[in-house]
């Protein structure tokens, strides 16, 4: 990136680095466009990754449980 231009993508929810992926140092893997794309300055998809949006994410995939199911 070029200027005062950040890459959103790296502190998007939707960045995916896992190294199987195959993605290249200057790739990204966006899970919500479900491609290997550059990274982007602008992109209307983009909420940038918390750990509370990383915990409703992960909740919104595979579900969330209590510590009372856990124990039952």
């Amino acid at each position: 990136m070029t200027g005062n231009s950040q890459s959103l993508c790296f502190v998007c929810l939707y960045r995916d680095s896992r190294p199987e992926l195959g993605a290249g140092r200057n790739l990204i893997y966006c899970v919500k466009k479900d491609r290997v794309i550059s990274p982007k300055t602008a992109c209307e998809l983009f909420v940038r990754s918390t750990d509370k949006s990383r915990e409703e994410f992960k909740n919104a995939i595979y579900g969330s449980y209590s510590a009372e199911e856990e124990e039952g």
